[in-house]
C-alpha cells in the first residue's frame, strides 16, 4: 500500500517541526543556564527577587499601580518600597510556590521570549508604559491559559505588595486599627 504523497510529506514536516522545536527548547534552556537566567540566587538584600526579576517588576509596577502610586519625586521611593514588600511577601512562601514565579521571571527575562510572547522589542527598563500596558492587556485577554495565569500572577503579587504597605491605606479609605494604650 502506498500512501499519498501529501500524507507522507505532512509526516515529514511534522517530524522536522518537532525536531526543530526540541533543538530550540534545548538551546533556550542551555542559554538560560549559561547566562545565569535560571540562577536561583536572590539579589543582594533580597530574599526572593533576582537582578533580572527586579528589572521586570520595576518596569511593571508603575503600569500595574497606575493611579495608586505617588507621582513626582515620591514615585521612585514608592516603587522601591513595593519591590521590598513584594520580595518579603514572596520570600516567606514555600519553595514550591516560588518555583512557578521563578519560571515566569526566567521566561520574561530572556530577550527572545520577551520579543516573541510579550511583543516587547525594548528591554524591560526601556519599554514605554504604553507597550507594557498593551502586553498586560494581551495576556489578560489571551486565549492561552498560561498567559492569563501569568498576567494574574504578576498583577496580584504587585498589587498585594502595594496594599500591604501602610502608605497605600489612605488611598483605599482604610483607617489603621486603633491601638488602646
Amino acid at each position: 500500500m502506498s500512501q499519498p504523497a501529501a500524507l507522507a510529506l505532512s509526516r515529514r514536516n511534522f517530524l522536522k517541526a518537532g525536531s526543530f522545536g526540541s533543538v530550540l527548547l534545548a538551546t533556550g534552556s542551555a542559554t538560560a543556564l549559561l547566562t545565569g537566567c535560571a540562577s536561583p540566587q536572590p539579589a543582594a538584600g533580597h530574599a526572593f527577587l533576582r537582578e533580572q526579576d527586579i528589572r521586570v517588576v520595576r518596569a511593571l509596577i508603575p503600569v500595574v499601580l497606575a493611579g495608586a502610586l505617588p507621582t513626582g519625586a515620591d514615585a521612585a521611593a514608592a516603587i522601591d518600597k513595593v519591590l521590598k514588600s513584594l520580595d518579603s511577601f514572596i520570600g516567606t512562601t514555600s519553595p514550591g510556590a516560588m518555583a512557578p514565579l521563578y519560571q515566569l521571571f526566567d521566561l520574561l527575562s530572556m530577550a527572545p521570549a520577551r520579543i516573541a510572547i510579550c511583543r516587547l522589542w525594548d528591554d524591560w527598563p526601556d519599554a514605554s508604559a504604553e507597550d507594557l500596558d498593551a502586553f498586560l492587556l494581551r495576556w489578560r485577554g489571551s486565549s492561552i491559559g498560561m498567559f492569563r495565569a501569568g498576567y494574574a500572577g504578576l498583577v496580584k503579587i504587585i498589587t498585594s505588595a502595594w496594599y500591604l504597605l501602610p502608605e497605600s491605606w489612605p488611598t483605599t479609605g482604610y483607617q489603621a486599627p486603633v491601638r488602646i494604650v
